[in-house]
């Protein structure tokens, strides 16, 4: 379905429902960074206790970018944003539903076990967190994107604004922090 010159993609969740997702964030979903969080599952070891728990990180990162996406556009219907003009940007929607989508991608397996007992033994001087290798999976991403047929228009703001939300911090904090070339 076209609407707004963006292809849209409809997704099922059964906690959600349908979600509806543009095709700005569909090149994130299809990429194989992405796509291998389906075999990382959300609550980790515990699967092999209660193989009920089989919830993986693909779909709590769909569901968590649908939230994000859904808010952001609550948030711009009341104008609530900046005071200077009253209304988010719909760069600003990309961003968080972007964030919100790539928040998890630095996980490896067996989620949190493997941040706290599997990297301190291999790097044992560096504190590390997932969220530093989702930043570094995004760059990743983003650098096969515009290297490929798919072109990804986000703009160094953008990216800058999408790892500082990934991180947690202000934008000024993450300035420079980590940075994709053009």
């Amino acid at each position: 379905m076209k609407s707004d010159n963006s292809q849209k993609k409809i997704i099922n969740d059964p906690i959600h429902g349908y979600m509806e997702f543009d095709d700005w964030a569909i090149k994130f979903i299809d990429t194989p960074q992405f796509q291998r969080l389906k075999e990382i599952k959300q609550l980790g070891s515990t699967y092999f206790v209660y193989p009920g728990a089989s919830h993986n990180r693909f779909e709590h990162s769909i569901g968590t970018a649908y939230l994000a996406q859904t808010f952001t556009k609550i948030l711009q219907q009341k104008g609530a944003g900046k005071a200077e003009d009253a209304v988010i940007a719909q760069s600003d929607l990309k961003c968080v539903t972007l964030a919100a989508l790539c928040h998890d991608l630095g996980h490896g397996p067996f989620s949190h076990v493997f941040d706290q007992l599997v990297v301190p033994r291999l790097i044992p001087n560096r504190k590390w967190k997932h969220e530093d290798g989702s930043v570094m999976m995004l760059d990743d991403i983003i650098k096969e994107l515009r290297e490929s047929k798919d072109s990804l228009e986000l703009d160094p703001d953008e990216v800058t604004l999408i790892k500082a939300l990934i991180l947690g911090k202000s934008k000024s904090e993450s300035t420079g922090m980590y940075w994709v070339g053009s």
